[in-house]
């Protein structure tokens, strides 16, 4: 099958990449541009130039499938809150609208987005596992756009033109940024923290996991959005204690009063702070039911590979 990407050169665009390659697809890495040369495993690289500007038709008109991994997530320091909501708008809701009407205009039978759990929302009810009929509730202009994007995409669904949403968690490997690389950095030099009393529940997935589940869409394309977790949300502190050992260090979380916790998270890390002990817990039964899926990583090994002990 012939599969169009674009983000190709991204984090999780690499590795969807890489492994279409090795279920057997001929794959078309979609890019910015071409100056760093090929996608590697790809069998062709395309420079769009500004996706926004991009002609369409011609990057995806002879494919099977898109799986659209482009997208804009963070706000420089610079913007203001009406160019990023904006910004937003262009790149998350219209850009893959045009992405898949000019996919299904050409002949294309599946066009998968990569969503995001922000759809529904990027906090959580306290101690509660969320489900994809949780009625979504976003938070953030990111988590908004992402759900807009998911909505409109489902109204592009017909027969022979299918329409799969993925919503996945904070995703981690080697080369993550944000929350996942800030706490692994504090773990690499066994920085104790005060997380003992922080009993909240957040879901992560491993980066090969998540391209994994891109697979199982394309070999089973069913329509519908889906939340996809590759393992059961523990506390903060619980996955600090797992990456502190897996760097060689034994228990370094103490506790202090949760309210002490936050107002110092709070000041150090702002909104964010809600990233680091707030809940934020998912559950993706549903998808690996209607998809057959079952996640090649347990999350003991994808720690091991994310701190570079596995291969």
């Amino acid at each position: 099958m012939r599969v169009a990407i674009t983000g190709a050169s991204g984090f999780l665009g690499r590795e969807v990449v890489r492994q279409l390659f090795r279920a057997g697809h001929s794959v078309r890495a979609i890019v910015r541009d071409t100056s760093l040369g090929a996608i590697e495993d790809a069998a062709e690289t395309v420079a769009a130039g500004d996706l926004l500007t991009a002609p369409l038709e011609s990057l995806v008109g002879d494919c099977d499938a898109v799986v659209n991994c482009a997208a804009r997530v963070h706000v420089t320091a610079k913007e203001n809150t009406a160019v990023a909501s904006a910004a937003y708008e262009d790149m998350n809701v219209e850009f893959p609208i045009r992405l898949a009407r000019a996919a299904r205009t050409h002949g294309c039978g599946h066009f998968i987005q990569m969503s995001s759990v922000a759809a529904i929302g990027s906090v959580t009810p306290e101690r509660t596992v969320v489900g994809d009929g949780f009625p979504p509730a976003p938070t953030t202009p990111y988590g908004r756009s992402k759900l807009k994007a998911d909505q409109a995409l489902a109204r592009l669904a017909r027969p022979g033109f299918v329409v799969t949403s993925l919503r996945p968690p904070t995703i981690y490997d080697r080369d993550v940024g944000a929350f996942f690389a800030r706490i692994r950095r504090a773990a690499s030099i066994g920085l104790p923290l005060p997380l003992a009393r922080i009993d909240n529940l957040r879901s992560f997935a491993f980066r090969g996991n998540i391209a994994g589940a891109v697979i199982a869409t394309i070999a089973r394309p069913i329509d519908g959005a889906y939340l996809v977790t590759d393992s059961d949300p523990i506390s903060t502190a619980c996955l600090y204690r797992l990456l502190l050992a897996r760097y060689g260090y034994g228990d370094r979380v103490f506790a202090l009063p949760q309210a002490l916790v936050w107002a110092g998270a709070g000041a150090i890390l702002g909104d964010r702070a809600a990233s680091l002990l707030g809940d934020s817990a998912f559950r993706s039964e549903n998808f690996r039911k209607t998809f057959h899926w079952t996640p090649r990583f347990d999350m003991e090994d994808a720690l091991a590979r994310t701190t570079g002990e596995g291969s």
